[in-house]
């Protein structure tokens, strides 16, 4: 009888086999099918060398047979194509590391898909969810009419964005709120007595740098003055992209006396470019950025942020999705942050509106 009950085991082996024939026990086994930090790698070798030894994972195969269930959650990763990019992947490690928080503890793999163009996204997307190569799907990059969007919302494939589109549809999404974040650091230097000010932005095609173009604009109706669109610049979001538009700027007949940016690579862009026209930041030139791994923290000299960690971004992601995955509707799985504002200059022009620089 002990012979027969072993040999049924061994022909469906589960975590219990697993635990009696290692001698771990069965949260340690399954926080090591998962990949949890928590777990040595020298133990998660033995567990995953006695897992392929008793074929747990053909027993976790059938398991997704019988339940319909893949157990996988994509994550949808852009590869730039631009070169010598320099912040290649830096958010993304972050959002990644989120994500995967959210998913520890829980059935779910974390798989991640790379793609070097919108249109591979698209088919990616489609692809994952067509043949149900995964149970839900997290990608961002939006844009402000996203097929990706409107193809999983169609299908009702379970996904959620980090961003949102312009097109009125219902599904699951964590942003941050753009729009008010622009505003935010335009009305400040606006009260500090600025009236040109440059906005260091993302491409036109995505959403969020339409958002950051509305609370810019804003900012300066509210105070009574005209917006200066001359001053938006709008590209790949490098390091050398900052220091271009900056470059650019500051040779106009009038040229930006602040200046406003997307993220923390194009700031260093901008400081860099100030500091070889020999201007200095929160003396000539002020200097708002946008940042979301801390990385402001460290600039000379420090600028105003307004700080959100992306990290935070991608464990509601997780959370979101395992929520959706799980049947709930994605109309209550929302979320907009606003970032917090870190002053570290005054950011006022004060008796600098008389001076003129090159």
């Amino acid at each position: 009888m002990a012979e027969g009950s072993t040999a049924a085991s061994q022909l469906s082996p589960t975590i219990k086999t697993l635990a009696a024939h290692t001698g771990f026990s069965i949260g340690t086994i399954s926080k090591a099918l998962r990949g949890s930090p928590v777990v040595t790698e020298q133990t998660r070798g033995a567990i995953l060398a006695a897992a392929k030894e008793l074929g747990y994972q053909a027993n976790a195969r059938g398991m997704a047979l019988r339940t319909g269930k893949t157990y996988q959650a994509t994550v949808l990763m852009p590869l730039t194509s631009a070169a010598g990019y320099e912040w290649d992947g830096v958010e993304y490690t972050q959002i990644l590391s989120g994500i995967s928080q959210a998913l520890d503890g829980s059935d779910y793999q974390l798989s991640v898909h790379g793609y070097r163009s919108f249109d591979d996204a698209c088919a990616i997307a489609r692809r994952v969810a067509d043949q149900k190569l995964a149970d839900g799907l997290i990608f961002s990059g939006v844009l402000a009419e996203d097929a990706r969007i409107a193809m999983l919302t169609q299908s009702g494939f379970p996904f959620v964005s980090l961003g949102r589109c312009r097109e009125p549809l219902v599904y699951a999404h964590v942003d941050v709120d753009n729009e008010w974040a622009a505003h935010a650091a335009t009305a400040r230097l606006i009260a500090g007595g600025h009236r040109r000010v440059a906005l260091i932005n993302a491409d036109q095609r995505f959403s969020y740098a339409l958002d950051r173009i509305d609370g810019f604009v804003r900012a300066f109706r509210e105070a009574g003055v005209d917006p200066s669109l001359d001053l938006i610049a709008g590209g790949d979001l490098s390091t050398r992209f900052g220091r271009d538009s900056t470059l650019a700027l500051r040779g106009l007949p009038q040229p930006p006396t602040a200046l406003v940016c997307v993220n923390e690579s194009t700031t260093l862009g901008v400081l860099s470019a100030l500091d070889a026209l020999g201007l200095g930041v929160g003396e000539d030139v002020d200097v708002i950025a946008y940042d979301d791994i801390n990385v402001s923290a460290y600039f000379t000299p420090p600028v105003t942020t307004l700080y959100q960690p992306i990290e935070v971004l991608g464990r509601r992601l997780g959370e979101f999705l395992l929520r959706l995955m799980a049947g709930d509707n994605a109309a209550q799985l929302t979320e907009v942050f606003r970032p917090q504002l870190i002053a570290r200059q005054a950011d006022n022009l004060g008796g600098r509106l008389s001076r003129s620089h090159p």
